[in-house]
């Protein structure tokens, strides 16, 4: 704390050293910055800018989720979302002075980001195949449990997901086009279903969306959030659903993809659903 106090009244008397170049010499840090609030979906943080010899004249603030910079997240303070969940924030402090350089330090991370809404149902799933997979089934299995545990779906709404070797409470399949009918009449080759406690994804339209869905460019991974959010919505309770309004996101229950009826695709349970 003295030789900081000290360099700081020397700072003051004499100037910043100079650099080779002509270049501007960093600031010092001399206390880390650091980050309060509770690291829960909805709650917000707010950074401290630490502790800097010599006194800052200006400071930035950058918020990243695991490392990388969050979109637009440029303020002191910081509210998490439903992205954030499961990963650790920190947040990197920019400050300057006259005489000085732009300094960089970085906070240390938070605890992992909880959900915001407790754990209010369990239920396990089982994993299977029928006909011929041309797909990665373990890419499958991960991408259908991210949607499971992605804070804007189901879980969102205190439904928790746990996949288990057999047994469980569904059965998620991942099925070749030609079988779907083997499920039920209500099934076809095209699309995916739900019969009793088989939830089926159809591996033509896991593979490739649908015309609808590839039209609006929406991207084939929220396609599979969406089919696997669907389908599991009917295992769950939820019949289909129209749309709420022109330019309103979806809602996931709606069959999305043949068509939005002027809602904006959303591979997502609304608020009203969960």
């Amino acid at each position: 704390m003295y030789r900081a106090l000290l360099l700081a009244i020397l700072l003051v008397l004499v100037g910043p050293p100079a650099t080779a170049g002509g270049e501007l010499p960093p600031l010092t840090n001399t206390g880390a910055p650091s980050i309060s609030g509770t690291a829960r979906e909805g709650e917000v943080l707010r950074a401290h800018p630490g502790r800097w010899t010599p006194q800052r004249a200006e400071t930035r603030y950058r918020w990243l989720r695991g490392g990388e910079p969050v979109a637009r997240a440029r303020e002191r303070s910081y509210r998490l979302t439903a992205l954030d969940v499961g990963t650790h924030v920190s947040v990197e402090v920019r400050v300057r002075a006259d005489g000085y350089a732009w300094t960089a330090a970085v906070s240390e991370t938070t605890s992992r980001i909880d959900y915001r809404t407790p754990v209010r149902r369990t239920v396990t799933y089982d994993v299977t195949t029928r006909g011929r997979i041309t797909t990665s089934v373990a890419t499958f299995k991960r991408q259908a449990q991210e949607t499971y545990g992605d804070a804007r779906g189901w879980r969102a709404g205190g439904i928790a997901f746990r996949q288990v070797g057999r047994g469980g409470d569904f059965t998620l399949v991942l099925a070749e086009a030609s079988t779907l009918p083997s499920f039920g009449a209500e099934c076809s080759t095209y699309w995916s279903c739900r019969v009793g406690r088989f939830v089926v994804i159809n591996q033509d339209r896991w593979k490739f969306a649908s015309p609808a869905w590839n039209q609006a460019r929406a991207g084939l991974r929220d396609y599979r959030h969406l089919v696997v959010n669907h389908e599991t919505g009917h295992w769950l309770g939820h019949g289909h659903a129209g749309c709420p309004g022109a330019g309103r996101p979806a809602p996931v229950m709606m069959q999305q993809s043949k068509g939005l009826d002027g809602c904006r695709f959303n591979p997502w349970p609304t608020p009203a659903e969960r």
